[in-house]
């Protein structure tokens, strides 16, 4: 609960207790409309605990608590080099635009800075080498021209990804302290800021790139932040995968013809393999997306011919070359990149030719518009706890690590330990459930009704259909309707965007960023959306007063990492599947649907949750316990009800229709 007036009066008059109590009490009197909250205040002590032990800090932090401020000021106070990581690039954003401002005002001196992935910045050599080939639009002249930092972000347009492949700052294809353009290197001059700040603030995929590579991308660093920890283990297993398609193999021959020009046999043999390889592969594609368990034929004659077109350029000197313009070294610089792809590809079929049971192989078979069949091979480790621990929790030189999001903790003795067992720790480590500061029981219903036929039943989708539209027209819209596949979202909005007395649109309709401005513009709107609306979209006030969400968000079983984790535990006759895997990761993810509807103290609305499991199975009082104390109902009340009234925020003009 927040503190209320006189409370956070006599903290903030009294003694601090810590440094980090004093840092809080200063913000609160510098920052307008902050006050004190017990649950931030709790964090911070809790984070600071951990830097100070140089223990690993694991913390589920409620919507509301604060966990930036919560994390970023005793990190600070430490005097360690501080790396912040997050999910996206748009919370990295987030960061630097918003809390670091705040806290330079209360905080000693300090130096914060944004580092994205190289592929983010603009190549000033590569540019000036395009331009000579192709023709660049005037507007992007323009902002070369006049951008400070090179970051594509600063971009009000997009532009093709051939394009900008052609001209961002790539490692492969770079001269370093030999370019003429080396000291006004937008790419290099961000490394060089981040190796004098305090704080650096990164995304996951970068900071994982980093460790993969021990260290080549960012400075030395004592303490690291993982905020939004969840996605972390998911992105770990993308970011260790490995890949080939046809059309790789296809764009990786252009460009050796175009660039170092190969003897033509080279090229021919990797073609003819590559051919024998897909066709096969197409062949006994029985599924779009498919587990591979047995050796690939071709898998070995495409490697071998790869390997003599790579050891080609490796022996390479480009001495027939006229070297103007450092032509020989940009040269060997793009038979460098070359062959870093050909050594993923050759790493890809390695796996393909001899399976190993700790990596899981699939295929996947997608047409583009114009029909062409892409077809591209997969491998990822089935477990990348071992690698997280190995590469970021045991990083030489870093004393600690602190762990937090809203939604890490799920049912059991330990709330934490399936998220422990996803990266890889096991000792040694601080955790807390901080709660949140909002009243939940009081701002919020829960309606989970009890005559609904299961999901998997034909019948469903009629009978949810239904609840949709009796749950809509009692909030006068303000709606987010979300489902756990395209298709039954699909089946929903063509069942009732018809029907509804409100504007309604779907996922697809328009981009991501644009629907949510769309739904802050429109009033009594109703958005059907998928899984990436279940986290990161924050509507305030009554804008949403209503969260649908269709069934319990248990993964895709076709999913081929999923079934290699649930083989793998099935294998073991002391563990279970379902309770160490399936549940507590649907679980994290209803968590973060349901928390889309109360993002602050005022706002007041109805969650429903249309999957009776929850009231049925013995698994769902366990996943309702991990959800936010809201008021649960079984029934839907009328619209006039007393309870409606107090849980949701009417305008008069709104119900105008009844």
């Amino acid at each position: 609960m927040p503190l209320d007036n006189a409370t956070s009066d006599a903290i903030a008059n009294a003694v601090s207790a810590s440094p980090v109590d004093d840092a809080f009490n200063r913000l609160a009197q510098r920052l307008s409309g902050y006050e004190l909250r017990e649950p931030q205040l709790e964090l911070a002590n809790d984070i600071a605990r951990a830097i100070k032990t140089s223990k690993t800090g694991i913390f589920e932090a409620g919507t509301g608590v604060g966990k930036s401020f919560a994390a970023l000021i005793p990190a600070l106070l430490s005097g360690k080099k501080v790396v912040v990581s997050t999910a996206t690039i748009a919370l990295q954003e987030q960061y630097i635009n918003k809390d670091i401002p705040i806290l330079k005002e209360i905080m000693p001196d300090f130096d914060a800075v944004i580092l994205k992935g190289r592929g983010n910045y603009l190549g000033m050599r590569r540019f000036n080498d395009f331009m000579i080939e192709q023709e660049v639009a005037p507007e992007f002249i323009d902002w070369v021209g006049s951008t400070m930092n090179g970051d594509i972000s600063e971009l009000d347009f997009v532009p093709s990804f051939d394009t900008w492949y052609e001209i961002n700052s790539d490692s492969d294809d770079c001269l370093r302290n030999k370019c003429p353009k080396f000291g006004s290197c937008f790419y290099f001059e961000a490394k060089r800021r981040a190796e004098k700040a305090n704080l650096i603030i990164v995304n996951h995929a970068l900071l994982l790139a980093d460790a993969a590579s021990q260290g080549a991308i960012l400075p030395t660093y004592d303490l690291l932040i993982v905020d939004e920890a969840h996605h972390l283990p998911d992105i770990a297993t993308d970011s260790f995968s490995r890949s080939l398609s046809n059309r790789g193999v296809r764009m990786l021959l252009g460009r050796a013809a175009k660039r170092v020009n190969p003897p033509p046999y080279l090229l021919q043999e990797v073609e003819l393999c590559a051919g024998q390889l897909f066709t096969g592969l197409n062949v006994i594609a029985r599924l779009a997306k498919m587990r591979l368990r047995e050796p690939v034929a071709g898998a070995v004659e495409l490697s071998l011919a790869l390997n003599a077109l790579r050891k080609f350029l490796e022996d390479a000197d480009f001495e027939h070359i006229l070297d103007v313009d450092m032509a020989r070294e940009k040269a060997q610089l793009k038979a460098k990149a070359i062959i870093s792809t050909i050594s993923g590809y050759i790493n890809c079929l390695e796996l393909l030719a001899a399976p190993s049971e700790d990596w899981v192989l699939w295929l996947e078979r997608t047409y583009n518009q114009k029909n062409d069949v892409k077809i591209e091979v997969v491998a990822a480790p089935i477990d990348a706890s071992a690698s997280i621990n190995n590469l970021l929790i045991n990083k030489d030189g870093l004393q600690s690590s602190i762990w937090m999001s809203a939604t890490l903790a799920t049912a059991g003795d330990d709330p934490f330990q399936y998220f422990k067992s996803a990266i890889g720790v096991d000792r040694y480590v601080i955790q807390n459930q901080v709660a949140s500061p909002f009243d939940f029981k009081n701002q919020a219903l829960l309606y989970l009704p009890q005559d609904l036929p299961e999901p998997n039943d034909q019948a469903f989708m009629a009978h949810a259909c239904d609840q949709i539209e009796r749950l809509i027209e009692l909030t006068d819209g303000r709606a987010f309707v979300l489902f756990t596949s395209r298709y039954n979202m699909n089946t929903a909005y063509a069942e009732l965007c018809d029907k509804l007395p409100f504007e309604s649109r779907k996922q697809g309709d328009l981009p991501r960023a644009k629907l949510v401005e769309w739904f802050k513009a429109t009033r009594n709107a109703v958005l059907f959306g998928t899984s990436s609306f279940w986290e990161g979209v924050s509507i305030d006030g009554d804008q949403l007063s209503l969260v649908i969400i269709d069934r319990i968000p248990f993964q895709v079983p076709d999913d081929p990492v999923y079934e290699a984790r649930c083989e793998l535990l099935k294998k073991d006759n002391g563990r279970s599947w379902f309770n160490e895997l399936s549940l507590p990761h649907a679980t994290m993810r209803l968590k973060q649907g349901v928390g889309r509807l109360i993002r602050t103290r005022q706002d007041r609305g109805i969650v429903a949750i249309l999957d009776t499991r929850l009231t049925k199975k013995y698994y769902g009082k366990k996943i309702v316990d991990s959800l936010p104390p809201m008021q649960v109902i079984r029934q839907l009340p009328s619209a006039q009800s007393k309870l409606i009234e107090d849980f949701i925020d009417f305008k008069m003009e709104y119900r105008g229709h009844r």
